[in-house]
């Protein structure tokens, strides 16, 4: 358990150990600060789980390239922190802030937000209560969200709910339950309720599952399990009817001992699968086969900052972005089409202060946004042609950071 993290009962627990590790989506996927040492560490941070990216009402992962991101356009930028959920309006193209709709009623300490391609907006609990969801309704116009009716909605584990995922057509909410080591899975209504999935939870068959990711096709679902001993990924099936789990051939799938898998990603074509070594200063990357199985890329891992603990693919997949929140920066990498390869940008890494955990990006691939552990603002960047960052006046945002969700303006 890491020290941002809590127990049952809701007490802020230590770790010893000197082998620094983190943890996205949901509080545990926040890693230690570089002065980790064999004392107990005093630092408590709150992640986001799972996840993540949803840019047009998207997933974690990659959404389509924006259609409707002209000269004039808006994404509406929503932060879970402390007891709300916030939202900024900003200009899709240069970062600034439009206009700051009223925020709204959210988990007394949140551990991940995520948004689907039907526009509903969901936060974990993280605490306080803890196992429970909650769940609003975007109104993509104006950016305000209203609770979904039975909001918030229990996840069947009295524990706290973390990692977030969703499947491309909105139809499937999964949820890691670090303390049970399970998943927890809920097809999602077409007024955005929740009701949970026949046999669910399901158990991941390793340690501390803290982040989670669907494939582009909406077929695989991906979790990271962080205290695992050889940093494995649980993969699942997802039955596209009933939206079931079931393991794949070979899950879990091995990083590297003592790795910490972090906040992963995959790219927008499913073929590849990035994953975030928070335990030291490596990206490892998997081939996505026609059944879901992983198999390592060649020359992977490949090395960015130290401690990354969250990885974005554009849109377009050209290019990984990797929140390394022990080196203070975000590394840029270009992705090889062919084979899944990294390769650093030129001006890579990027410096980012008060420990990026988390990024985000909109649909258009013209603006990152990223979480940081210490500061209550959200760092931003345009995003050139080349890939590379620069940056903008960073948004306001609040305590204890659940992460953070994009959703474009449609009208």
């Amino acid at each position: 358990m890491k020290p941002w993290e809590h127990d049952t009962n809701g007490e802020r627990p230590q770790r010893q150990g000197s082998f620094a590790k983190a943890t996205r989506s949901t509080r545990g996927s926040k890693p230690k600060m570089a002065t980790d040492t064999p004392q107990a560490i005093t630092v408590w941070l709150v992640l986001s789980v799972g996840l993540f990216m949803a840019s047009c009402g998207g997933s974690n992962n990659p959404a389509p390239p924006c259609t409707t991101c002209g000269p004039s356009s808006s994404d509406f930028v929503y932060q879970a922190n402390a007891n709300q959920v916030s939202i900024v309006e900003v200009d899709s193209n240069t970062g600034m802030v439009q206009a700051t709709p009223n925020p709204v009623a959210g988990p007394q300490i949140p551990g991940g937000i995520v948004a689907t391609s039907a526009n509903f907006l969901y936060v974990t609990e993280a605490e306080g209560s803890g196992g429970v969801v909650y769940a609003y309704e975007v109104n993509t116009s104006t950016g305000d969200l209203t609770p979904v009716l039975g909001s918030p909605f229990n996840t069947g584990v009295a524990q706290p709910a973390q990692g977030m995922a969703v499947d491309p057509a909105g139809k499937f909410l999964y949820i890691t339950e670090p303390n049970t080591n399970q998943v927890a899975g809920f097809v999602i209504g077409a007024d955005g309720t929740l009701t949970g999935i026949a046999g669910s939870p399901f158990d991941t068959n390793d340690t501390r599952p803290t982040a989670a990711t669907v494939d582009a096709s909406g077929h695989y679902l991906y979790v990271s399990n962080q205290d695992s001993t050889q940093g494995t990924i649980s993969a699942f099936s997802i039955d596209g009817t009933t939206g079931a789990l079931t393991p794949i051939a070979g899950s879990p799938f091995a990083t590297a001992p003592g790795g910490g898998p972090s906040q992963l990603s995959t790219d927008p074509t499913g073929k590849y699968l990035y994953v975030p070594l928070s335990g030291g200063t490596a990206v490892f990357a998997f081939n996505i086969d026609s059944t879901g199985a992983l198999s390592p890329i060649a020359g992977s891992p490949f090395t960015v900052g130290s401690q990354p603990n969250s990885v974005i693919v554009d849109s377009a997949g050209k290019f990984l972005y990797s929140a390394d929140f022990n080196g203070n920066d975000v590394s840029v990498l270009s992705i090889d089409a062919a084979t899944g390869a990294l390769t650093p940008v030129s001006g890579s890494p990027v410096a980012v202060a008060n420990n990026p955990f988390q990024v985000s990006m909109n649909s258009s691939g013209t603006l990152l946004f990223v979480g940081l552990a210490n500061a209550l603002n959200i760092a931003t960047f345009t995003i050139a042609n080349t890939g590379m960052l620069t940056p903008v006046a960073p948004l306001s945002g609040g305590q204890t950071s659940g992460g953070v969700a994009i959703i474009h303006k449609t009208s």
